[in-house]
């Protein structure tokens, strides 16, 4: 006769009760047993049933010569797969005659995704994100996906599986990321568009580093749904342009809520109630900065970390607001100093859950097909293809939930004391401003280099980037001059200059880059 223990659900029982920490009393165990038996029921009931995403109308939205690059149509590494897109019937001609790319976590049904990994090879969605159905019913034409990196993770263009992403204004130099490759193809003029995603600064850092315009918008203007997250509470989605009127078009075509991404918080317009972006540029051309007060926020400048080149430009730039009329005050937020280490723990605590698999307290579509492609729990081969960036974090994340625990509800509480911090210093001011990122494009890690040369190529880019998705403020990167590369002087590459606005203020924030722009020819600035 066989005893309790021996039974397999009652080893079962003993195996959860041992992982949870519990020493389970004998005469508890076929009690449970019982019950757990009730529970895989339901379980087995629900992985039987038919999953249930919205189907895209392939009919109006075919998807034609859908194709991997050959080489010589790739030049800068940046495309994912190439295809043709048009809406047969849209809504308006918002977009018409323009090309778009979308990085390559952007689900698009009958598309390959790569998210930049070979863990798995073979996820093709079934499902549109909001944001390219919005494109088309705009008239846009969408001409392919774009690289990003690996699970997307990481801040230089170097951990793709299908290789480094080349920067267009000096091959074998970062194009940022994680939305590297739709910044190359952006700035190099493969496509009038892009749509990039944003989780630490993955649509500003290559912005920055391209010379383009990169926005990530207040949390929830443009909805996330359809796109492969490793932890939504620092998920954003947005444009990447060449100037800023692209910048205002797409954010009209892209922004306003569609009631299925739980991202969106109270104050997200619909579509049809979103401000005319665009319009609003043309409106206020005359005006300008002249009425605004901008503050330079003292802490964004990290003395010990910002390149000369970078600094001057910035300066250069503040004067030239000053010159256009506006009034220009240092500010300080002393709490911008701790944002970095603040959204560490917030981050990479919440990404490994993802990550495994375990993310919870979603409302969200759920791209179940892309869990399934995952087969989780890692195995060790999969493991071994995760980039340097990708295992840190995946190992800094397990730290954070085996040695401490507490660290991340306490960080959650602390982004809204930031916020708190941020908004004090917006009562004050229209808008603030920093560097975007405080070092410009470094030349790429070499194809050998350790995990910490890989990770030393992302010092000085999330400093200022990551503070606004964990407070959801929105904030603009945009170019304001070349500078002198650190490892080449005869190397220019781009600087930037980041716009933060209060909530839902990204008409003036485009307002005042616009200005900007109007005023200057940022390439000989």
């Amino acid at each position: 006769m066989t005893s309790p223990s021996e039974q397999p659900e009652h080893s079962l029982v003993l195996k959860l009760a041992e992982f949870v920490g519990y020493r389970i009393p004998k005469e508890d165990i076929p009690e449970y047993a019982e019950l757990l038996s009730r529970t895989r029921r339901n379980f087995e009931l629900v992985a039987s049933l038919d999953d249930y995403q919205p189907e895209p109308n392939l009919a109006l939205t075919p998807r034609e010569n859908i194709h991997f690059p050959t080489p010589s149509d790739n030049p800068l590494n940046a495309w994912a797969w190439k295809l043709h897109c048009q809406h047969r019937q849209p809504e308006t001609r918002t977009l018409e005659g323009k090309t778009v790319c979308a990085k390559d976590n952007i689900a698009m049904a009958g598309v390959p995704c790569l998210l930049g990994t070979e863990t798995f090879t073979d996820w093709t969605p079934l499902t549109d994100a909001t944001v390219l159905t919005r494109v088309l019913e705009h008239g846009g034409t969408i001409t392919g996906k774009a690289v990003c990196e690996n699970l997307s993770r990481g801040a230089v263009s170097a951990t793709a599986a299908t290789g480094p992403v080349h920067n267009p204004f000096a091959l074998g130099y970062s194009a940022g990321g994680s939305s590297s490759g739709t910044a190359a193809l952006v700035a190099s003029g493969a496509v009038d568009l892009g749509i990039g995603c944003d989780q630490g600064g993955s649509i500003r850092i290559p912005a920055a580093l391209c010379g383009l315009w990169g926005l990530k918008a207040t949390l929830g203007l443009v909805p996330y749904t359809g796109i492969a997250s490793n932890d939504a509470s620092v998920d954003f989605v947005g444009p990447m342009t060449r100037s800023c009127m692209d910048c205002a078009v797409l954010l009209g075509v892209l922004a306003g809520a569609d009631g299925l991404d739980d991202r969106q918080v109270a104050g997200t317009p619909f579509p049809d109630a979103a401000p005319g972006y665009a319009a609003h540029l043309v409106s206020t051309k005359r005006e300008g900065v002249r009425v605004m007060r901008i503050g330079v926020v003292k802490e964004g400048m990290h003395p010990s970390i910002i390149d000369d080149g970078v600094k001057a430009k910035f300066e250069a730039a503040v004067a030239k607001f000053r010159e256009l009329g506006a009034v220009m005050e240092e500010v300080s937020v002393p709490m911008q100093d701790q944002a970095r280490a603040i959204y560490s723990v917030w981050s990479k605590m919440g990404n490994h859950q993802g990550m495994v698999g375990r993310a919870t307290g979603r409302r969200q579509v759920m791209l179940t097909d892309l869990y399934e492609r995952k087969d989780l729990p890692y195995s060790q081969e999969a493991l071994s293809k995760f980039s340097a960036f990708a295992m840190e974090g995946m190992l800094s994340g397990e730290l954070g939930w085996q040695d401490f625990p507490l660290a991340y509800p306490k960080a959650i509480n602390l982004g809204r004391k930031l916020k708190e911090a941020y908004d004090e210093a917006l009562a004050k001011f229209d808008l603030l401003i920093m560097p975007t990122v405080l070092t410009p494009a470094d030349p790429l890690p070499a194809i050998d280099a350790t995990p910490r040369e890989h990770m030393a190529k992302g010092t000085g880019k999330l400093e200022n980037t990551s503070p606004f998705n964990i407070t959801g403020h929105p904030a603009l990167a945009f170019p304001i001059g070349l500078v002198e590369s650190s490892a080449d002087p005869q190397i220019k590459v781009p600087a930037s200059m980041q716009v933060v606005g209060k909530f839902w203020s990204e008409a003036k924030i485009l307002q005042a880059a616009y200005a900007w722009e109007q005023a200057t020819d940022w390439k000989s600035f």
